[in-house]
C-alpha cells in the first residue's frame, strides 16, 4: 500500500466510526426549562425589514445560561419575507460535540395567517457528522442536528428553541464567553440571561457598547439580563484589517487576570513528564547534529515542521488539550499546541528553555482589551531563550530555512507566554528580515515586434518560507503555469522560454526563482507609433487600494512588505531619455523609484517597503493618494515614431497599470485569503 493512502484511512476510519455513531443517535425533545424566562416574538414587525439580506430578516434571538446547570438554551426566530428566503433559510444545523454536550430540541413552529403549525418532529432530523475543518485537517468530532423544513412559504415566522447541556470539562468548571450586540444583518430583538450562583463572582466588561445588565437576586442566585430591541445591520467597509472589529460585543468571565488563564494552560502543558526510550534517543540525535544551542534548536525546528504532519483530533478535552509528546513523537501528527509541546519538550531536553505561547491570530492585538478568557486564544506558538535573546517560533510553518536570525514568526503581535511566573499578555515585536528582491530584464532585438523576457527573484524569510512551501506542494507544471499566468496580465501573448529554475540555500535560508519568456507583438501601435509600457510588477500586485475611498474604518496594508524591483531594459538603438528620481512617503509606505539610461540600457529601480499593517481614517486620503500617484505616474513607456522624422523616447507612463491579483508571492495571497475568511465570518455572523 502507497505510504500517502494512510492519512486518508485514518481520516476515513475515524468519519465512519464517528458517522456510525452519529446515526445511532435520535433526537431528544422535551418542554422548555422551567428557569428560562419567556419572551413573546413580534412576528408583525417590519421595521427593519428593508435591511434584510438574502431573502429573510433575523426576529429574535436568545441566549440563556445557567451554570449551575451547566445549559446553554437558545431561542431563534426568523421571518421569510422573499422568495430568496424559502431557499436560503427552509433548514436547520445545530452544531454539538458529543463527547461532553447533549441536544435536546424544546419548540418549533412556523408562524402562517396568525396561526401556529407546529413542525417539531424528532424523527425527521438527521444527526450527522459534518467536520467543517477537514480542510485545515482537524477532526473535532463535532456532530449536525439538521432539518430540512417542508412546506416553508412566503411570509411565514419560523421559530425554534433548543438546549445544549454540558460545559467542556477541561476548562474545570469556570464560565466564559461574550454575547454580540450587533451583527452585519439586522435583528429585532435580542435577550441574554446568566444564572448564577451568588458565590460565583462574573466579570463583565463592554466593547463598542454602554449596555448595562438588569441584576436580580433570588434566593441563593444571581441573575444577569441583557435586552435589546430593533437592532441595525453594521456593515464593514473594504480592506479592514482582521484586528479591527466594529461589533459591539459584551464579555464576561470568571477569570480575574491572565495569570488565571496563564495557570490554567500551565497544567495542560506539564514540563516534568517522564519521556519514552525513542523521545529521548531523538534528543540524544538532535543533540549531536550541531556543536552550538542555535543548531540543535534548528535541527529541533526543522523535524517538527517538517516531519510532523499538521493533523489534528480535536475532540472534547483535546479542543484545547494538547496530547502526550511521546505519542506525538511516535505517531507523527499533531495540531498546532501539540507541535508546540513537542517542541517546547525536544529543546528542554536539550537544556534550552522553551515555553508555549498561546496567540489569538485574527484579532492579535485586540485582545489586549479583553477580559482574561481561555477563548481569547485559536493558536500555539513557542518561545525560546536563546544567548539571553527571545526567539518566537511557529512550528506549524514548514521548511523554513537559515539561522535562527533569519527564521520570520507571522506578524501575530501579542500572545501569553506560559510560564511559572507570566502575570499579563506579552507584545510581540514583529520578527521578519524578509525580502523580495526581483530583477526583470527586457531585450528587444529590434522593431518587429518580439522581446524576451528573463526573470530572476530572490526571497528570504516569510516569502522564501511562502514559496519553498509552495514548490514542496505542488508540481513544477503547475508553478511555471502561475508564473506566466502573473506576466500574462501585462503581456497578453507571452510563452515559456525555457523551463522554470529554482535554488534554494539551505543554510541562509534564500529561495529563488528564475524564469525565462518571450513576447510576441511586444509592442502596440497607437497614433502613428509604437509603444510599450513597464510598470512595478510585483509591487503592483501587493498594493491593496480599497474601492471604498471615504474612509471611516482603517483600511489593512500588506504587511510586513520590503520589495526590490529592478527593470532593466536592453533597447536596439540608441533613445532619448529623461531620467528622473521619485520618492513617495505617506503613513503607509515608502516608494522610491530612480529612472536612468546608459548604453542603450534603462534602467527602472524601484524601492517599496510597507511601514506598518493599516492606514487610519485620518491617514487613508493620503495613503490612497500615494498609490494613485504610483499608478499613474511611475510607470514608464517607450514611444517609437514609425514616421520619418523619428523621435523615440522614453518617458513617464500615465496609464495605469492593470491590476493583477495573481501575485507569485504566496505568502501575500495565503494572508489575504486569511483575512477574508476572518472578515466574511464576522460580517455575516446572525442572531
Amino acid at each position: 500500500m502507497k505510504l500517502f493512502l494512510y492519512p486518508f484511512l485514518f481520516g476515513l476510519l475515524i468519519f465512519n466510526v464517528v458517522q456510525l455513531s452519529a446515526q445511532s443517535r435520535r433526537l431528544q425533545t422535551t418542554k422548555e426549562p422551567v428557569w428560562i424566562t419567556a419572551n413573546t416574538i413580534d412576528y408583525t414587525n417590519a421595521s427593519l425589514d428593508n435591511q434584510a439580506e438574502d431573502g429573510y430578516i433575523d426576529l429574535a434571538f436568545e441566549q440563556q445560561v445557567s451554570l449551575d446547570l451547566q445549559t446553554v438554551y437558545y431561542k431563534k426566530a426568523y421571518k421569510i419575507i422573499s422568495e430568496a428566503g424559502i431557499q436560503n433559510r427552509s433548514e436547520l444545523s445545530i452544531d454539538f460535540d458529543p463527547s461532553h454536550e447533549q441536544l435536546t430540541f424544546h419548540k418549533l413552529i412556523i408562524f402562517r395567517d396568525g396561526k401556529v403549525i407546529n413542525k417539531l418532529d424528532a424523527s425527521k432530523f438527521k444527526i450527522i457528522q459534518q467536520e467543517s475543518e477537514l480542510s485545515r485537517s482537524v477532526y473535532n468530532g463535532a456532530l449536525s442536528a439538521v432539518l430540512f423544513l417542508e412546506d416553508v412559504r412566503k411570509g411565514d415566522a419560523i421559530e425554534y428553541a433548543y438546549s445544549i447541556k454540558g460545559f467542556n470539562p477541561i476548562f474545570k468548571g469556570k464560565y466564559t464567553d461574550h454575547f454580540d450586540v450587533a451583527f452585519g444583518v439586522p435583528v429585532y430583538s435580542l435577550y441574554y440571561k446568566i444564572i448564577s450562583d451568588t458565590g460565583r463572582h462574573l466579570q463583565i466588561k463592554n466593547s463598542l457598547t454602554t449596555a448595562e445588565p438588569t441584576v436580580t437576586n433570588n434566593a441563593n442566585k444571581k441573575i444577569y439580563e441583557w435586552r435589546f430591541n430593533n437592532v441595525n445591520a453594521l456593515h464593514l467597509q473594504d480592506y479592514v484589517p482582521s484586528w479591527y472589529d466594529v461589533y459591539p460585543m459584551i464579555m464576561v468571565s470568571e477569570y480575574k487576570s491572565w495569570k488565571e488563564v496563564n495557570d490554567w494552560a500551565k497544567a495542560l502543558f506539564p514540563a516534568d513528564i517522564p519521556l519514552s526510550a525513542p523521545l529521548k534517543k531523538k534528543i540524544e540525535e538532535l543533540r549531536a547534529a550541531s556543536v552550538t544551542d542555535e543548531g540543535r534548536v534548528m535541527a529541533a525546528l526543522r523535524f517538527v515542521q517538517d516531519d510532523v504532519r499538521y493533523m489534528g483530533i480535536e475532540m472534547g478535552e483535546n479542543s484545547h488539550k494538547p496530547n502526550n509528546p511521546n505519542k506525538i513523537f511516535d505517531q507523527r501528527f499533531g495540531d498546532c499546541k501539540d507541535k508546540s509541546y513537542l517542541l517546547c519538550t525536544l529543546l528542554r531536553g536539550l537544556g534550552i528553555q522553551a515555553n508555549p505561547v498561546l496567540i489569538n491570530t485574527y484579532y492579535k492585538k485586540t485582545i489586549f482589551n479583553w477580559l482574561p478568557s481561555y477563548y481569547a486564544f485559536d493558536h500555539c506558538t513557542v518561545r525560546i531563550n536563546l544567548n539571553e535573546r527571545n526567539h518566537f517560533l511557529d512550528p506549524t510553518i514548514a521548511y523554513q530555512r537559515g539561522g535562527i536570525n533569519d527564521i520570520s514568526f507571522p506578524d501575530y503581535q501579542c500572545g501569553l507566554v506560559i510560564t511559572d511566573t507570566t502575570t499579563t499578555l506579552t507584545p510581540i515585536a514583529l520578527q521578519e528580515t524578509g525580502k523580495v528582491k526581483t530583477k526583470e530584464i527586457f531585450t528587444i532585438p529590434d522593431m518587429n515586434g518580439k522581446a524576451g523576457l528573463v526573470v530572476t527573484t530572490q526571497y528570504t524569510g516569510t516569502f522564501a518560507d511562502d514559496m519553498r512551501d509552495d514548490f514542496k506542494s505542488n508540481s513544477m507544471y503547475e508553478m511555471q503555469k502561475n508564473f506566466l499566468k502573473f506576466y500574462s496580465n501585462y503581456y497578453p501573448e507571452i510563452t515559456v522560454a525555457d523551463s522554470l529554475k529554482i535554488e534554494d540555500d539551505e543554510s541562509t535560508g534564500k529561495f529563488t526563482t528564475n524564469e525565462f519568456y518571450n513576447i510576441d507583438n511586444f509592442w502596440s501601435i497607437k497614433d502613428g507609433a509604437k509603444k510599450v509600457s513597464f510598470y512595478a510588477y510585483t509591487i503592483n500586485s501587493i498594493l491593496l487600494k480599497p474601492k471604498e475611498l471615504s474612509r471611516t474604518m482603517p483600511f489593512r496594508i500588506a504587511y510586513p512588505s520590503n520589495y526590490k524591483e529592478e527593470i532593466e531594459i536592453n533597447l536596439p538603438e540608441k533613445w532619448s531619455i529623461e531620467e528622473s528620481h521619485e520618492n513617495i512617503t505617506c503613513p503607509g509606505f515608502t516608494l522610491k523609484a530612480d529612472f536612468t539610461y546608459s548604453n542603450r540600457k534603462v534602467f527602472l529601480n524601484y524601492d517599496y517597503n510597507a511601514l506598518k499593517d493599516h492606514a487610519t481614517p485620518a491617514e487613508a486620503k493620503e495613503v490612497l493618494d500615494a498609490c494613485k500617484k504610483f499608478d499613474d505616474e511611475l510607470g514608464f513607456g517607450l514611444t517609437y515614431n514609425i514616421g520619418k522624422n523619428k523621435n523615440n523616447s522614453i518617458s513617464k507612463s500615465y496609464d495605469t497599470a492593470p491590476s493583477s491579483t495573481d501575485n507569485k508571492i504566496m505568502y501575500v495571497i495565503v494572508s489575504v485569503l486569511v483575512v477574508v475568511i476572518a472578515i466574511v465570518y464576522r460580517t455575516q455572523r446572525r442572531a
